[in-house]
């Protein structure tokens, strides 16, 4: 059952972000390419470097495992969440920005997911650690559960545009609503091996999550970036589709345990969303107040 749900799930939930898509958010990065340009480094090119940096680390561990390894590059190869749209609203960011990288990040995750977790297996697990990994079906289940539903949902946002904006909101929050049902399930099934092995892996997946925020904030700060822009990228940076990372180890791999750092990610990312939503409130409320004095 959870074979067919969970696809299902992660399509509605796919779906769900077409809604909210158009052509225009593909090319706003010929019109504003220095903001959208550093955010798809941030979440394509250093995400997946902190993974495999991590990963060198944690392979010296004594209770190392190959399978948990590949789970942290799954999360670092992965595009960004169901809701990091709409927390990067809450946080005063740039919804247009955050729009834009979720839909161009959710495209080029088709090819780079399953490319990193090829290079990964190669380059970091070893022929020793060796995880089998069928490219050719990961590729094909992550065309099937992200592309063809994103395609589906800006079809019917071009189409019937009012229809699409009337649906919106409703189908985020179901998505959302499935997004914590798929977590909790995965929790539920592999809750013994998470408590057994939280001390081992959890560390890596907490620095995993602050460390692609960190360096969002970082290289917004660099660029001179304003607030809202800097906001959104350091939370797509740090807000990954954990969903799609228990469906590739659930339902492509057959790999169960491969969901533990998924799961733990996703318990730290909502804690790291809140307060960096809380830093950026305090920093436009300081900024208000200063604007008044003068």
């Amino acid at each position: 059952m959870i074979e067919i749900l969970l696809p299902l799930g992660l399509g509605f939930i796919m779906f769900s972000i077409g809604l909210g898509l158009r052509v225009n958010d593909f090319t706003r990065v010929i019109r504003q390419p220095l903001a959208l340009g550093a955010g798809l480094i941030n979440q394509l090119v250093l995400l997946p470097l902190v993974g495999a940096g991590l990963v060198l680390l944690y392979a010296n561990e004594p209770t190392y495992t190959a399978v948990f390894a590949l789970g942290i590059m799954a999360l670092a190869a992965c595009p960004g969440g169901i809701t990091s749209n709409l927390l990067t609203v809450l946080g005063g960011g740039s919804a247009a920005l955050s729009v834009s990288m979720t839909a161009i990040s959710s495209l080029v995750g088709i090819i780079s997911v399953p490319l990193i977790l090829g290079l990964s297996q190669g380059l970091l697990l070893g022929e020793a650690e060796a995880v089998a990994l069928p490219l050719g079906q990961i590729l094909g289940g992550v065309f099937g559960v992200t592309g063809v539903p994103i395609a589906l949902g800006m079809l019917l946002n071009h189409l019937f545009p009012q229809t699409s904006e009337a649906v919106r909101p409703s189908c985020r929050g179901l998505a959302t609503g499935i997004f914590a049902v798929i977590v909790i399930g995965a929790f539920v099934g592999q809750r013994e091996t998470m408590v057994a092995h939280f001390l081992d892996i959890g560390p890596y997946v907490l620095a995993l999550n602050v460390g692609t925020m960190a360096l969002g904030l970082i290289s917004a700060r660099l660029l001179r970036l304003d607030l809202a822009d800097t906001v959104a990228i350091a939370m797509e940076g740090g807000l990954q589709n954990v969903a799609l990372a228990i469906f590739i180890a659930t339902t492509l791999l057959g790999l169960p345990e491969m969901v533990v750092p998924a799961i733990l990610y996703a318990l730290m990312m909502n804690l790291s969303a809140a307060a960096l939503i809380a830093w950026s409130r305090a920093v436009a409320r300081r900024r208000v107040r200063a604007g008044l004095m003068i």
